[in-house]
């Protein structure tokens, strides 16, 4: 427990508790709708019908509700994450269950998007949410690469450990790069969501696998 979460007094009474999941909902909503720079403790007592008064006898500071907010997110998706926990190859093989584990990854970051997209941009400049971050990341993706290493027999790369690693590199920068930066930076060409994801879980099981073609070449 950091020292800023220390700060936060929780509620006892089913009143007070319900009072402040309001507002950590109501702040919650704001950073996903206006970002950091409409976040003020003002604008959740107005949007959670709490006084200031309230809020800062729970959090003493606009920071301490913030993170508030981001272990709450963080712990959030983490229940989420269900489909990183197999043990074997599921029916469909290697291909199809890769495809399958990139496509649900990149888009629970995409849809979690608003949210994501405030505390990206306050990693560098806060350094208790940037090793939260890195910490969540770096937790995704030990059970991402379990999830792709069951197909470690079917890799084409001689090192399976640094591939499934590398797989991961790969969605999380382009996808978070998405989230942060929109979907037209890096190119005018029109990619919506469906067809970033479908892009993407190609890449990294051509990556992985070969590609397809190559591999039904193979077996002929």
């Amino acid at each position: 427990m950091s020292d800023t979460d220390s700060q936060i007094r929780q509620p006892l009474q089913r009143r007070s508790q319900e009072a402040f999941a309001r507002v950590l909902q109501a702040g919650r909503e704001i950073l996903e709708e206006e970002g950091l720079s409409g976040f003020t403790v003002q604008a959740v007592s107005k949007r959670a019908g709490v006084s200031v008064g309230s809020i800062y006898l729970r959090a003493p500071s606009r920071e301490a509700l913030l993170l508030a907010i981001h272990a709450q997110e963080m712990d959030r998706m983490d229940r989420e994450e269900v489909w990183l926990a197999p043990t074997s190859v599921p029916p469909g093989g290697a291909r199809e269950h890769i495809e399958r584990v990139v496509t649900k990854t990149s888009a629970q970051m995409l849809a979690n998007a608003g949210i994501l997209r405030a505390f990206m941009r306050r990693g560098p400049e806060d350094p208790e949410i940037f090793v939260r971050g890195r910490a969540g990341s770096q937790r995704v993706a030990e059970q991402f690469e379990a999830a792709l290493l069951v197909c470690r027999d079917d890799f084409r790369h001689p090192d399976p450990e640094t591939a499934a690693d590398f797989a991961f590199r790969m969605l999380y920068s382009m996808t978070a790069r998405r989230i942060t930066h929109g979907s037209d930076f890096e190119s005018t060409r029109p990619l919506s969501d469906e067809v970033f994801l479908a892009e993407l879980a190609r890449a990294i099981a051509d990556y992985l696998l070969g590609p397809l073609n190559a591999a039904s070449t193979a077996q002929r």
